[in-house]
């Protein structure tokens, strides 16, 4: 159920550099009238120099820098080695491949774009490689003191997406008082493989582990400070996040966190038992009943792909419980009263399930193999008759994955002494009404990045200064509210407040409390049964 979910860089005047942590400025550009073109900012990790483009708004772009060896032959499923500056001059004006995928990330938004009436070919896929451990990083050299520093996870399922989808480019929140950092980690059967030969469990943790790592000990000297970490993420990037801040790979270094629309992490614990199975399942597929893992180190990455697509066409890639990256669920933490204290702002869209559900589904069709008859018969009873069926299911497989465990999450960390705020994005572009205000819709309102063929009004205008400003009034302070935006009031548990980014922008007690609840006990009550 959990889907989803260039450049040309001049600007002029002088270029600060952060040599080793230590501010320094570099050469004047050239004389005026000589057409000269500016310098390119330069940063430097122990003897390593590393060159960046500026973007037309005069952030500085490194993208591209590697934050692991490449995860290949010997090193695939394997922990992660960390890269180290190794005295060569690295080139960071373009993005490295995407990870390697099926087309999946891209048909996303081509099928997302059909449903509405644009032309799918204006997405175009990247490069793939199994070499592919990379991360962006947009900052302003020119600050006077040192930056929270925002990570971003991309969303995709774990088995597509990229770092650098248009909608993720970070040169606008930079401008906010931030470092912006967006990072990559293997995909799939290549991150997500949990063998029970593999020395480690999770690769695609300890990816975004490495990553985190790398952020921690080099962002000072892109004008960073490593001691104010915020991890955001969206839809598997928001369960991977919220996973990481857990888990001890972290090391107790994300100080706060943004989920969005990621809320099944909190609903459903991981299954190691059937990872391994199909992990065995795959092997087989490709090697029959001799094979090993050391057998599918030997595989090209195109048959991998193709016997994961038979293997695990039913199954959904989360982290599994693990003693080294995940000894404890988030539903296990929070029986036990043990979730950590990190401050969440987290919410989800009005309609997450809708541009998932075919025009003439059923909810028994739709529902197979996630919910019972009992349970399906029970909650579809209570709505109207005149509601479209397919609005029924929207707001069921919404509430389901997305809303309603994120609101109990919300409350979870609210009781745990945590801060929390909660938004709904409600708001649904001229034409879109097919897919309404989807999976993935807030994403170009908070990066400030609007695709040319996303049809954009005044109000998506008003909407994205707002949202821009509490995203990064929370990276900064660890609070959304903010003099330029809306007053976003704290969720508490026993006063459940919110935000809602519509056509306008309301606050107060949330709207789908009761729905929530209705959800919950008839789930109960058919199951019980």
């Amino acid at each position: 159920m959990r889907r989803r979910d260039d450049l040309v860089f001049r600007s002029s005047g002088l270029v600060r550099v952060l040599l080793a942590g230590t501010l320094v400025v570099t050469g004047m550009l050239g004389l005026a009238g000589c057409g000269a073109e500016p310098d390119s900012p330069s940063v430097q990790l122990g003897d390593t120099v590393i060159t960046g483009v500026y973007e037309t708004n005069g952030i500085a772009a490194f993208l591209g820098l590697p934050f692991a060896e490449p995860p290949v032959g010997e090193r695939r499923w394997a922990r992660p080695v960390p890269w180290q500056p190794d005295g060569q001059s690295i080139d960071a004006s373009t993005f490295a491949p995407a990870c390697m995928q099926t087309d999946s990330g891209v048909e996303w938004y081509r099928g997302m774009m059909a449903r509405v009436g644009i032309d799918p070919n204006l997405m175009v896929a990247p490069e793939y490689s199994e070499d592919c451990l990379y991360l962006n990083v947009w900052t302003d050299l020119e600050a006077e003191e040192p930056l929270p520093v925002m990570i971003y996870i991309h969303g995709g399922g774990n088995t597509g997406g990229w770092s650098y989808e248009p909608n993720y480019h970070g040169e606008q929140l930079a401008q906010q008082g931030m470092v912006v950092v967006s990072v990559a980690y293997r995909l799939g059967i290549f991150g997500w493989l949990n063998h029970p030969e593999m020395t480690i469990k999770n690769p695609a943790l300890h990816d975004l582990a490495a990553s985190l790592a790398w952020v921690h000990e080099h962002i000072a000297a892109f004008g960073g400070d490593p001691e104010r970490i915020t991890v955001v993420g969206e839809s598997a990037g928001a369960d991977n996040a919220i996973h990481l801040a857990i888990s001890p790979l972290s090391q107790s270094r994300i100080r706060r966190l943004i989920h969005q629309s990621g809320g099944w992490s909190f609903d459903e614990g991981p299954d190691t038992s059937a990872a391994e199975a199909h992990a065995l399942a795959f092997q087989k597929e490709l090697l029959g009943e001799s094979g090993s893992l050391a057998g599918l180190r030997e595989m090209s990455a195109s048959e991998l792909l193709d016997a994961a697509a038979e293997v695990y066409s039913s199954f959904y890639f989360d982290p599994v419980q693990d003693p080294e990256s995940l000894p404890d669920t988030l539903p296990e933490l929070s029986d036990r009263g043990s979730l950590p204290v990190i401050d969440v702002m987290l919410g989800t869209n009005l309609n997450e399930a809708l541009m998932y559900v075919p025009p003439e589904s059923t909810p028994p069709e739709y529902f197979v193999g996630q919910l019972s008859v009992a349970v399906i018969d029970r909650i579809f009873d209570e709505f109207p008759d005149e509601l479209p069926v397919v609005d029924q299911i929207d707001r069921v497989g919404t509430g389901i994955d997305y809303l309603c465990p994120s609101l109990a999450l919300a409350s979870a960390l609210d009781m745990a002494g945590a801060r929390a705020w909660v938004y709904r994005f409600d708001r649904v572009r001229p034409g879109f009404e097919p897919i309404g205000a989807y999976h993935g819709a807030e994403l170009p309102y908070m990066f400030d990045q609007h695709d040319d063929w996303l049809p954009t009004e005044e109000v998506d205008r008003r909407l994205t200064k707002e949202m821009v400003a509490h995203w990064s009034a929370f990276v900064r302070r660890g609070d959304p509210n903010s003099e330029s935006a809306p007053q976003w009031p704290q969720w508490r548990a026993g006063n459940a407040q919110m935000i809602r980014y519509g056509d306008t922008t309301t606050y107060g007690t949330h709207p789908d409390l009761a729905f929530c609840e209705g959800l919950r006990a008839q789930y109960l009550s058919a199951d019980n049964q």
